[in-house]
């Protein structure tokens, strides 16, 4: 077989049916083509500054309002109320609301004196 007669990826995509007159030696080569772009694809990019996305955290509780407000030392109501500018707020849906236990440890840190 000679890699001549091996049509490339880019001819095939304009003329998906030229694939049907081909021999089954030339369809394995193209096979193999197909298989090496789809593993360039698919293989996970890592930034190019050489940073490693951070892991999400695992040990990160959703608190309940009375919970978190237990915590922060302030009402439920009060946390519900401010739930729109507090950047721990998870809205699990539109009635129900939780807050990150980390995201509150790390407001509350960052807030102190």
């Amino acid at each position: 077989m000679s890699l001549a007669v091996v049509p490339s990826l880019d001819e095939l995509a304009h003329d998906p049916a030229r694939a049907a007159t081909l021999t089954a030696e030339v369809k394995g080569a193209v096979i193999l083509q197909v298989a090496a772009v789809l593993t360039a694809l698919s293989t996970p990019t890592v930034p190019t500054n050489g940073a490693r996305p951070e892991p999400a955290p695992t040990d990160d509780r959703l608190l309940t309002a009375d919970e978190a407000a237990a915590i922060l030392g302030v009402t439920p109501t009060w946390l519900y109320r401010h739930a729109k500018t507090l950047p721990y707020t998870r809205r699990l849906s539109r009635k129900v609301l939780r807050f990150s236990e980390a995201g509150l440890r790390r407001w509350q840190a960052a807030r102190r004196p």
